[in-house]
């Protein structure tokens, strides 16, 4: 439990603190921004698969469905399921019965899954901290207001065309976990019990108690 507990922690919850200073935004970032933006507030309801890499080793996959604002499901190859239904996360291990909840507000899915995220203009939702152009993908790094409580995310995009393909964390012992997308498709309509939240399990429960995760 513990150790795929904390293979999900490093998937969607960053528990290190970087320095406070953020990007200097320039014309053409913020150009580029308002297009991410854009783009990004239009997935609202999407499915496909991910592929979970991590720098100890360690790796998963399977299928994503989101649901904006603030609903998630991932159902891992392995016996995991994690389930985000808007107040809530969900971790559960089918294999040892075991439950874990997690706060919304305390890691980096609040980001993710936020209905309309503003990248720019006076009161954007989130804050720039690095702008990373390479031959095929642009990586922004960002951060809520309240960094010491959300952490730090690095959303990754595919170039040509504007496609969202993963993001990345890192903890406080430097283990890097890299989420990668594929098949990514829209969808119309879900199934409101892919994201219910059963919480009348008791057998094997655990209730977080870190202010991260």
């Amino acid at each position: 439990m513990k150790k795929t507990l904390h293979l999900f922690i490093l998937l969607i919850a960053t528990l290190f603190f970087s320095s406070n200073c953020f990007a200097m935004i320039n014309e053409s970032d913020e150009s580029y921004l308002k297009k991410v933006e854009t783009y990004v507030n239009s997935l609202q309801k999407i499915s496909g698969k991910f592929t979970q890499h991590s720098s100890n080793g360690a790796k998963d996959s399977g299928k994503f469905y989101i649901n904006k604002p603030g609903k998630m499901r991932l159902q891992y190859n392995s016996p995991i399921l994690l389930v985000a239904d808007g107040t809530s996360i969900v971790y559960e291990d089918k294999k040892t019965n075991q439950i874990s909840y997690i706060s919304m507000n305390s890691n980096p899915a609040s980001i993710v899954l936020n209905g309309n995220i503003t990248f720019t203009g006076k009161n954007p939702s989130v804050k720039i901290k690095s702008i990373e152009e390479r031959q095929d993908t642009t990586e922004i790094t960002l951060t809520t207001a309240n960094e010491k409580q959300s952490g730090v995310i690095t959303l990754i995009f595919e170039n040509k065309p504007l496609s969202f393909s993963g993001w990345r964390v890192r903890d406080a012992q430097g283990i890097v976990t890299e989420v990668t997308l594929s098949d990514i498709k829209p969808e119309t309509y879900f199934d409101p019990s892919l994201f219910k939240i059963t919480r009348n399990k008791t057998i094997g429960t655990t209730k977080s108690k870190s202010k991260y995760y």
